[in-house]
């Protein structure tokens, strides 16, 4: 009996694992799209666009480049370095898959990323 209920206990994680996603946005889906809320921090520029998406899979460090090359078209910031945090609080890894921070740390159906011109939080 014992040996039949520890068969049964790697077949019912198996089943689980087949039926839940460990990572619904890494699938390889083109559609998956992850809302997107910058909002700046001290003397950084305010962006004429506030909101947009991006792929799920795609890593943080493309939201990166993205905010940086908005900033840096104006010629007081052509050299800025840009800090981004998730909800005030922490600087992703640039590797970190934008899903996964929108699974853990989205509000309201956006992830909160705000930008900085130096260190404000972390």
């Amino acid at each position: 009996m014992a040996d039949g209920g520890e068969a049964k206990d790697p077949a019912a994680a198996a089943e689980e694992a087949a039926s839940a996603p460990i990572n619904p946005v890494g699938g390889g889906k083109k559609d998956d799209k992850v809302r997107i809320f910058v909002k700046n921090v001290g003397n950084a520029p305010i962006l004429k666009t506030t909101e947009f998406s991006a792929s799920a899979s795609s890593p943080f460090s493309r939201v990166i480049q993205h905010i940086q090359n908005k900033i840096r078209t104006s010629e007081m910031h052509k050299d800025a370095v840009i800090h981004l945090f998730v909800n005030q609080s922490f600087s992703p890894s640039p590797d970190e898959q934008l899903g996964d921070l929108y699974k853990c740390f989205q509000m309201d159906g956006k992830l909160q990323i705000d930008y900085a011109l130096m260190e404000a939080w972390g």
